[in-house]
């Protein structure tokens, strides 16, 4: 293995730092767990951490970056995601203050708004962010496989560490029963239109 130690230490803290900035991926997770509990924090978690794997592998397979972003499959999935995004928000508009149990297909729902909202991150970054660390172009197998899972650990700790702080609050603050959770749902339904947006414009 071509990483040293003090190069993944140093990998480590900064993953931890841009992983803990609020984002488009923090925001989504806090508010989902505000309004759902832990499980939908874990789901949207899940969702992220593929997508940004799935983004990395691009990453290290060497591939032009550039094209891989102007593919229209890449494209595609945007404009799918958007929609996703957009119909996620209508129900939470709509949805009632009743508890509600989770459900196989919400957990899918979280999942796939996870993916969706990956998209909204710059497909550059980990082209940007890790020759910063590494030489791309002498990573080894084993080197890849290492740093797949450091990021999958460090970007999904830190996730569920803020999707477990939301929990918590979310037993502390609001009933849900009470008018708390319907602004917890219009204020899901706000920020995943806002993140729809985002998509969009990233087409432009």
């Amino acid at each position: 293995m071509s990483l040293s130690l003090t190069t993944l230490l140093g990998l480590s803290l900064a993953l931890i730092v841009v992983s803990a900035t609020p984002g488009p991926g923090v925001i989504t997770t806090v508010t989902r767990s505000l309004q759902s509990g832990f499980r939908a924090g874990c789901w949207i978690t899940a969702g992220i951490v593929v997508m940004d794997l799935v983004v990395l592998i691009v990453t290290l397979s060497g591939l032009s970056l550039l094209a891989y972003w102007s593919q229209p499959g890449l494209v595609a999935m945007k404009l799918f995601g958007a929609g996703f995004l957009l119909w996620l928000a209508w129900k939470n508009w709509h949805r009632p203050a009743l508890a509600q149990s989770a459900t196989p297909e919400q957990d899918r729902r979280d999942f796939f708004t996870g993916i969706a909202v990956s998209l909204t991150n710059p497909v550059l970054f980990y082209l940007a962010f890790l020759p910063a660390f590494i030489d791309l172009s002498a990573l080894t197998l084993l080197d890849a496989f290492v740093l797949l899972g450091l990021i999958s650990l460090i970007l999904g700790g830190v996730l569920l560490a803020y999707a477990l702080a939301a929990a918590k609050m979310q037993r502390l603050l609001f009933s849900q029963q009470g008018k708390g959770q319907i602004w917890l749902n219009r204020i899901s339904a706000l920020v995943l239109t806002l993140l729809a947006l985002l998509l969009f414009a990233s087409l432009a």
